[in-house]
């Protein structure tokens, strides 16, 4: 197993620390762990709150009813030490009454057996690819896709109804067994890198997954990144890619 690339793009390169995109990546025991996630620009501290559900999933390898609680508990005690309660402005006060959103993009594999297991909720996504051959996609599969308004986790539990309850709640986790594959290569990324790749994709684009698993730099993805923004074909948006191989 090799890590290929990892990075992000701000939407804002005069403004890194404004960048709503945060991944991590660990290891832990015979797993690997992987996590996306791409806080709502809408909503308020969702920068912390991306970083909260990606950190747990790495600690944990697991994000569900079991431990959402957990998770959101850990995140309002981060709040307590970067904020002054008692001095928060009207917006503040608002943004914390009406709760920070993100997605979640959680990837953990095996080495014994051999498989990787995904959690995801909203538009960030893991593509496996087969001697640079797409063979599947989670949670998204068509461009289309990106262009609805995704399901978000919400550090207000009440807001997480859709994931926490939902008859369809097997449809936020995936299963990849890769015995069946010769050189699996795993991307995963957020929806403006997303969105441009699947439509390429549909448009008969086979390569478009190769020319992603090329970028073996910061400096290359930059420069991917600025081309794809200056013609116009990518929206300017928080941008991350991680290409795993093994």
């Amino acid at each position: 197993m090799e890590l290929l690339f990892c990075g992000s793009i701000p939407k804002d390169e005069g403004k890194p620390y404004e960048n709503e995109d945060y991944y991590n990546i660990g290891i832990a025991g015979q797993n690997v762990r992987i996590a996306i996630s791409d806080g709502a620009t809408v909503s308020y501290d969702s920068k912390n709150w991306a970083k909260s559900l990606a950190d747990y999933f790495v600690q944990k390898g697991v994000i569900s009813d079991k431990n959402m609680n957990t998770l959101i508990k850990s995140y309002y005690a981060g709040c307590a030490a970067r904020f002054d309660f008692k001095n928060l402005t009207l917006f503040q006060r608002r943004g914390f009454r009406f709760g920070s959103y993100a997605t979640i993009l959680g990837v953990e594999y095996n080495f014994n057996s051999n498989l990787i297991q995904l959690v995801g909720v909203g538009d960030s996504v893991a593509v496996l690819l087969d001697n640079y051959a797409f063979v599947d996609s989670f949670p998204y599969s068509f461009a289309s896709e990106f262009r609805k308004n995704p399901k978000l986790l919400s550090a207000r539990k009440k807001h997480n109804y859709f994931f926490l309850h939902s008859t369809e709640r097997d449809k936020f986790y995936r299963s990849w067994e890769l015995s069946s594959t010769n050189q699996p290569i795993l991307l995963c990324m957020t929806d403006a890198l997303g969105e441009w790749a699947f439509r390429n994709y549909e448009d008969g684009n086979a390569s478009v997954w190769r020319e992603l698993a090329a970028i073996i730099s910061v400096k290359d993805f930059k420069k991917f990144i600025h081309e794809k923004r200056a013609d116009k074909v990518m929206k300017t948006d928080d941008t991350t890619l991680i290409c795993m191989r093994f």
